[in-house]
């Protein structure tokens, strides 16, 4: 064995004596919504509660009453332009990918929009192409991992105030504003939070842009998009904020049921982006195949809205059946996405086999991605899950929690 792996294996047996070692499960979708763990030796059918899937969309031939059916768009996509082949600035642009980002624009109030390969690819892509002379991050400090690697790949100046504590985020922003040498502050933050599916305070936000001219916003709606809002433009469209976003950022990964991303910004900043966005200049770009499909789901999302209000069904449920937990085990609810602060690796493991020999799929949430002592499961509901699955989740949690 070489140096290089002998301390490879050092480091592994470290993380495995810690229980940190992450691995790969394998599943296998079935007809009825569920899904199969391969590596489970019963075999047992699963309700997935790991998805992002919120809106259900993994299967198009499923579909609410009064709502687009995706099965149509399914059969004509087009197969004869599978590959985009190269980076989009080569060959791999195609009309179809113009006529989505010309929809995204339009339907996000802002003159313009970029897609890129996924939302990781856009938040480490973006700032670093719009570094300007001055500039400074002031970012909530529960942004994406995404987000935070885009500030250091930027080399920006950077602060980062409490989880959703305007007051200290005022204060930073007076700082800089009353320095000469600061010229723009990017204020970053994400609408709905990835880990705790807590709410941003974005009214708060838009009024200190208002207040502070040098303040533009950066919003990621990566887990808004498709399920908040009438039309499911996300949560800057249900509170009427969606022009005054200077950079807002989405994901396909998600609600939409496919992958890729975007950034509805201005006209300037999209031209910059084009010239100077790392990860879009070098990344040959998606499929054409998998952008027609983005399209068809984006023109259907304003039809989805049984979905959604589904989906807000069973959160309220999962909220008042859950209603008897603590508030240090259960926060209060403020999305689909609902954690279970279990406090220990060891209780979060405890809680999650639990769920499963009840069949329920669903992996706990460990530190580095929490804090020590936050591990948590993270419950994500969809549109596919029925009111008994809820209830019968309740009991389960309950049995092992109370």
């Amino acid at each position: 064995m070489s140096h290089f792996e002998s301390h490879i294996e050092q480091i592994l047996a470290t993380l495995r004596d810690e229980r940190a070692l992450r691995s790969l499960s394998p599943i296998e979708p079935l007809e009825d919504g569920r899904y199969q763990a391969l590596e489970d030796a019963q075999q047992q059918p699963l309700i997935n509660l790991n998805s992002n899937d919120y809106l259900a969309l993994h299967d198009a031939t499923c579909h609410f009453a009064d709502e687009t059916d995706l099965t149509d768009s399914l059969q004509t996509l087009s197969a004869k332009d599978v590959g985009s082949t190269s980076s989009r600035l080569l060959s791999g642009d195609r009309a179809v990918m113009h006529q989505l980002e010309d929809l995204i624009a339009k339907s996000l109030q802002h003159e313009a929009a970029l897609l890129f390969n996924s939302g990781y690819h856009a938040n480490v892509g973006i700032l670093p192409a719009l570094k300007l002379p001055g500039m400074v991050v002031i970012a909530d400090k529960l942004i994406h991992a995404s987000m935070i690697d885009g500030i250091r790949l930027s080399g920006l100046p950077f602060e980062r105030f409490r989880h959703n504590d305007v007051t200290q985020l005022q204060r930073l922003i007076e700082k800089h504003h009353s320095s000469e040498s600061c010229q723009h502050i990017i204020v970053m933050a994400e609408s709905i939070y990835s880990m705790d599916g807590d709410l941003a305070p974005l009214q708060a936000l838009v009024a200190l842009k208002k207040q502070y001219p040098k303040v533009a916003l950066y919003i990621d709606e990566a887990h808004a998009i498709g399920v908040r809002g009438a039309h499911g433009y996300g949560l800057c469209e249900e509170l009427g904020l969606l022009p005054e976003i200077d950079l807002l950022v989405g994901t396909f990964g998600k609600a939409l049921g496919s992958m890729g991303a975007y950034v509805a910004c201005s006209e300037a900043v999209r031209t910059l982006l084009i010239t100077r966005s790392r990860s879009l200049i070098y990344s040959t770009m998606l499929p054409p195949l998998i952008i027609q499909w983005v399209l068809a789901v984006w023109q259907a999302l304003p039809t989805l809205s049984q979905r959604r209000a589904h989906l807000a069904t069973l959160q309220q449920l999962l909220t008042d059946e859950l209603a008897s937990l603590p508030e240090q085990l259960l926060p209060t609810p403020h999305s689909h996405i609902i954690p279970l602060l279990c406090g220990s690796r060891e209780r979060a493991r405890t809680v999650a086999q639990a769920l499963h020999e009840e069949g329920y799929f669903i992996r706990p949430i460990m530190s580095p991605t929490v804090p020590v002592g936050s591990e948590r499961l993270r419950i994500s509901l969809t549109a596919g899950l029925t009111s008994s699955d809820v209830k019968r989740l309740c009991q389960v949690i309950l049995a092992h929690l109370a």
